[in-house]
């Protein structure tokens, strides 16, 4: 299943301490965690960005975002998680919900 986050970085952690915690997480084999495949990864200049991933569970999803939160507390100023399709799937299932719904 895939999972989509949005997140933004805390503006008020000091760019030091937050490299610190990336490479604290990012250089063990705490993240990602098991099950959990990170298939993308961005940021952008202004701070946030977007994270996807793929895990059978939501458990393991939570886990993936938690650890951030964990290691260096406010890191993040937000994060918004949801499960995702690719878009190509997404299509028919509105055009079925417009069907049953007696729309054209």
């Amino acid at each position: 299943m895939l999972f989509v986050t949005l997140w933004e970085l805390n503006e008020n952690m000091a760019e030091q301490e937050r490299l610190t915690i990336a490479q604290k997480l990012t250089s063990s084999t705490l993240f990602p965690p098991a099950g959990v495949n990170i298939l993308r990864w961005d940021g952008t200049p202004d701070g946030w960005g977007i994270l996807v991933l793929e895990a059978d569970r939501a458990e393991d999803v939570f886990r993936a975002i938690d650890q951030w939160r964990a290691a260096g507390a406010g890191f993040f100023k937000a994060t918004r998680t949801a499960p995702a399709l690719p878009i190509e799937q997404v299509l028919p299932i509105s055009q079925e919900i417009l069907t049953a719904l007696g729309a054209r």
